[in-house]
């Protein structure tokens, strides 16, 4: 969440009896060492829908975290068995270190503050719940006494980094015994603070710091080395995320030999407040959500997801996402109605944010009030559980280089599409219509566009597609040529496409699905794919 506090005004009577009702009030957790290795599909099945623990642990003053600095009460057993009871399946828990951390060389983390973290996660872990445990506050650049930063300089970047690896060894250690159900995450919301085009080296920074985190974990051995790790890329972003942008995934070579080596242990973490003057803004001049062009804004991110990692093998968590209360709750609940099924549909994990903020305007993002153990947004609540019930949505239909009938770089040389002598089905084709998707990673704007060809028996004809968006990973797009002469059965034909498009994507820049051969009537006749190529 971008860095807000939240004082509850609660009277310090309540908070008396709220601590001495249930601080002690610990389910055992039993230390067995075991491991269930899930793979892709059974971790984020498994994991659900989630809830954050926000404003407690990353919670800090001058420099000095406390999980009741921003006013919420103490974390006890029954904070977990409420958010359990009403559904969800995973927490996320935000840690600050800050001044928790000692000196160099060893940076060795306040045995005490270390202690506290352990005691809350395994609360949560004795109630069944999957939890996700980061880095939060160490690196924003707006936090007294934060250090993790990706624009201190050149320098700075090498004591950075020896730090970062350190508190993470001594985290890894600490909780190596816990089971599959404890996810590590590197860090939060990681970027300069300026909300424009990452910075290429502070982004390699970035990449640096997600290296040193799965390094270091891994090489503690144990679980550890079978554990899913969750990584952002800049501030969790998706489109600096998807995009070509700098994001790297690290290597992950230090794993444990019993994972097949055809599944991953890497997640990735990105956040949704979009539109923020919706989400997040304390100001009312957006109430509502819900529009189409909202849901497919919505649809076409998620989408960048999917197709940037899903289905290569590395699911997304949505690790925040939410809408603060304007006394519009009709709209709050279309929103994560549809973050949650888009999510679902898409196999990612939506994790909603809540800091205790029971009012309304800025910060109003609680679903609970931690005091009295009570439900707040019940029809919110009720409306993620929803989007978990029944079946989910179909999966977005993307397209693979391994199924396309063609891949189009960014190059001058033609690639030829389909050729040969037209056969009886092709006979009075006037037009062709070509299927294909933009790549992930580049804007299909007026800069990038797609030439199309055609030989028919010596006849020529040229058509010219050009993108007018910035948007990315576009599927199903479509291009019409027309035939100078219609194609007649015995007729030799050579359909051919070339992009010069302005960026190199790193991968491809097109994936053509299919040839489509339309009559006078614009009826499809012929179609080739990859398959009758």
């Amino acid at each position: 969440m971008k860095f807000r506090r939240l004082l509850a005004g609660i009277s310090a009577a309540v908070m008396s009896i709220s601590a001495l009702s249930f601080s002690l009030n610990v389910t055992a957790y039993t230390q067995d060492n075991s491991f269930d290795n899930l793979n892709q599909t059974q971790i984020t099945e498994a994991m659900g829908s989630g809830w954050n623990l926000g404003n407690q642990l990353e919670a800090s003053n001058n420099g000095v975290p406390s999980e009741t600095a921003w006013g919420n009460p103490q974390i006890t057993q029954q904070t977990f068995q409420m958010v359990k009871n009403a559904g969800f399946k995973t927490v996320r828990i935000p840690i600050s270190y800050l001044s928790k951390i000692g000196s160099a060389p060893s940076y060795t983390i306040d045995a005490s503050w270390l202690s506290r973290i352990k005691t809350v996660v395994k609360m949560a872990l004795s109630e069944g719940l999957y939890v996700i445990i980061n880095m939060h506050g160490d690196g924003y650049n707006t936090v007294t006494g934060s250090w993790l930063l990706c624009n201190a300089s050149s320098d700075q970047q090498a004591a950075i980094k020896e730090k970062y690896a350190a508190v993470w060894e001594q985290i890894a250690q600490t909780f190596n015994d816990c089971d599959e159900h404890l996810i590590f995450e590197s860090m939060n919301e990681e970027f300069d603070g300026t909300y424009t085009t990452p910075n290429k080296t502070y982004y390699s920074n970035l990449n640096a710091y997600n290296q040193i985190f799965v390094d270091t974990v891994r090489k503690t051995g144990g679980n550890n080395a079978k554990r899913w790790l969750l990584i952002p890329g800049w501030n969790t972003d998706i489109e600096y995320t998807t995009g070509n942008y700098g994001f790297e995934l690290p290597t992950d070579t230090n794993r444990d030999a019993s994972i097949p080596a055809d599944e991953k242990r890497i997640m990735i973490s990105v956040h949704y407040y979009n539109p923020w003057n919706f989400c997040g803004d304390g100001s009312w001049d957006k109430t509502t959500w819900g529009t189409d062009s909202e849901k497919q804004i919505l649809q076409d991110l998620f989408t960048k997801c999917y197709a940037s990692f899903v289905i290569k093998g590395y699911p997304v968590i949505i690790g925040e996402y939410g809408a603060v209360n304007k006394y519009n709750e009709s709209s709050r609940i279309t929103f994560v109605s549809e973050v949650c099924k888009a999510a679902r549909s898409r196999g990612m994990v939506p994790v909603i944010w809540d800091n205790n903020g029971n009012g309304s305007g800025a910060d109003s993002f609680g679903l609970f009030e931690r005091w009295s153990y009570q439900v707040t947004q019940q029809g919110i609540i009720s409306a993620i559980m929803n989007a978990f019930s029944g079946n989910p949505e179909p999966a977005p239909d993307i397209m693979t280089k391994d199924k396309a009938l063609a891949v189009i770089y960014s190059t001058k040389n033609a690639t030829t599409l389909a050729s040969g002598t037209a056969d009886a089905s092709m006979a009075g084709a006037v037009k062709v219509r070509c299927v294909f998707d933009c790549a992930s990673d580049v804007s299909f704007n007026k800069y990038t566009y797609l030439n199309l060809s055609s030989a028919i028996a010596g006849t020529s004809s040229q058509a010219s597609v050009r993108g007018n968006s910035y948007d990315t990973g576009v599927t199903n797009l479509t291009a019409v040529l027309n035939l100078t002469k219609s194609i007649n059965q015995g007729d030799s034909y050579s359909i051919s496409a070339y992009t010069v498009s302005w960026a190199n994507a790193s991968d491809y820049v097109f994936l053509i699905r299919c040839l489509e051969f339309l009559d006078a009537d614009g009826n499809v006749i012929k179609t080739i794919d990859k398959s009758n190529k």
